[in-house]
């Protein structure tokens, strides 16, 4: 479990190797990784019929899935791993909120304790740096759309096979960038032609860190409970800061309110997790 986090967690040091702009490569990712999951399901024989309805669901959560990747992408290459991620980590934050509204049930003060701490974790941050606010806002953006289509996953996971929601899901992005990229004059030569090292990491982004990493995770959680698996993905964030301090080095340390106010975000999202498992 913690390997395949770890993988996740070296998805932003790959944002950052990898050379072109967020949306090209974020358009690289979905294909190639909602091809990699294709052809998995066809060996197992295991690709579903949908109806239109759901596939047009499916479509709609995976334009979510693609302004998520393309602004954390985004917030990576204008500040920093480290900075992207924790960002990321306010993700529970607005699913405290988004699930009331989806699923109708009332908000739990408990989860609004944890947003306000989650937002002092945050002014924390903001406040050290004037540098980075782009990119914490790019990256807040992102988690907001994170938590906006796993919340909405978490309705159709009651009656469809995850790796086919992801299927629908990473192809439909792909898809749709595609497009944006036609109109917008962007699908020529420097779509195509790539440096050799730029393949290459791209290729371990897509299959790896999405096809492989996304298939052995719901493997993992066959096994083990949601408590623990829900804990350990908050790890991600911390995996991620410190193999970017090792790879990338002094562009990657930030200042003591950093750490003190990414400390403050992760200690509540576990905490939460916590308090959840004991209700």
């Amino acid at each position: 479990m913690h390997f395949v986090i770890l993988i996740f967690g070296f998805t932003g040091i790959l944002g950052k190797l990898i050379t072109i702009e967020a949306i090209p490569l974020v358009f690289w990712r979905t294909l190639i990784g909602g091809g990699a999951i294709y052809v998995w399901l066809k060996l197992r024989r295991n690709v579903s019929k949908k109806s239109t309805s759901d596939v047009l669901k499916m479509g709609g959560i995976g334009l979510l899935v693609a302004i998520h990747w393309i602004t954390f992408f985004a917030s990576i290459k204008i500040s920093n791993v480290s900075v992207a991620l924790t960002m990321l980590a306010t993700s529970p934050m607005f699913i405290g909120f988004l699930e009331p509204l989806i699923f109708k049930r009332k908000i739990d003060w408990r989860e609004l304790t944890v947003a306000g701490v989650v937002l002092v974790g945050v002014g924390t941050i903001f406040s050290f740096d004037t540098t980075y606010h782009e990119g914490m806002i790019l990256g807040i953006i992102s988690a907001f759309f994170a938590s906006l289509f796993a919340t909405l996953n978490g309705v159709l996971i009651k009656t469809h096979d995850a790796s086919n929601i992801s299927l629908v899901e990473l192809l439909s992005a792909s898809a749709a960038i595609f497009l944006l990229l036609f109109f917008t004059g962007e699908v020529d030569g420097n779509l195509f032609v790539l440096s050799g090292q730029d393949w290459f990491w791209i290729t371990i982004l897509a299959l790896v860190a999405t096809s492989f990493a996304f298939i052995a995770f719901t493997s993992v959680m066959k096994v083990l409970t949601p408590f623990t698996t829900s804990v350990a993905i908050n790890l991600e964030p911390i995996y991620s800061i410190i193999l970017a301090v090792i790879i990338f080095g002094d562009e990657e340390i930030m200042g003591p309110r950093f750490y003190i106010g990414a400390s403050i975000i992760i200690g509540a999202v576990m905490l939460n997790t916590i308090l959840k498992r004991k209700i």
